[in-house]
């Protein structure tokens, strides 16, 4: 039998598609949406949210709660005792959602002024260490049917999410159920995201006050 339109769709995504806009029609496609960290759609549970709890990891020597803490300290990753300590104060925050909520918009004004330079790079390296560092995570991606895609739903997000008109078409890039999308393909290939190295080492990317090399 030929593959579905969604696992067709699943199987062509690429790393430069992440930015792209969309206009995915759930009239002719299924969709697995999302919106809260831990989230249910057609009786599927789903944990795929950057502030869903649970799911720990370790990377660069230390360990994550969250993979929304070290998505945001990429905001503040400049060299030197300050970011650090911005970035201390990232970590220490009581859940995913108290510290975009909050640490953040203490610290939106010294946010790299580059950051959405690398923004989307630095988002699917961090999900895929996550996807690395726990089993728990990967045997939730690689769970998931082939036949849909995964949408992220948040209204005025058009870059990470995606939100439907009154017909039921979801518009906006979509980003981070295209990095789903591409870590769960990723998993079950064996293989590991074309992520761009390149650009993340150009950047000059410094976490808890040490500089992560690219690899």
């Amino acid at each position: 039998m030929p593959p579905s339109p969604e696992a067709l769709y699943n199987a062509t995504i690429t790393e430069e598609d992440i930015t792209h806009a969309e206009n995915i029609d759930s009239r002719k496609l299924r969709l697995l949406t999302y919106s809260k960290p831990h989230d249910k759609c057609d009786g599927i549970e789903l944990h795929l949210g950057n502030q869903a709890n649970g799911f720990p990891f370790v990377c660069l020597g230390q360990t994550w709660k969250y993979v929304e803490f070290l998505y945001l300290c990429g905001e503040w990753s400049w060299a030197g005792d300050d970011a650090k300590t911005i970035q201390e104060d990232i970590i220490s925050a009581k859940s995913g959602y108290a510290a975009r909520r909050f640490k953040k918009q203490k610290y939106a004004r010294k946010i790299r002024t580059d950051f959405k330079t690398f923004r989307h790079q630095w988002m699917l390296w961090c999900v895929w260490q996550k996807c690395l560092g726990n089993n728990d995570y990967r045997d939730h991606l690689l769970s998931l049917p082939d036949d849909r895609i995964i949408v992220e739903v948040v209204k005025n997000d058009p870059v990470w999410a995606a939100w439907p008109d009154e017909n039921g078409i979801y518009h906006g890039a979509n980003g981070m159920g295209k990095i789903l999308t591409i870590c769960r393909r990723c998993l079950m290939a064996g293989t590991a995201p074309a992520i761009d190295t390149d650009l993340l080492n150009r950047s000059n990317i410094y976490i808890l006050g040490n500089k992560v090399q690219f690899y």
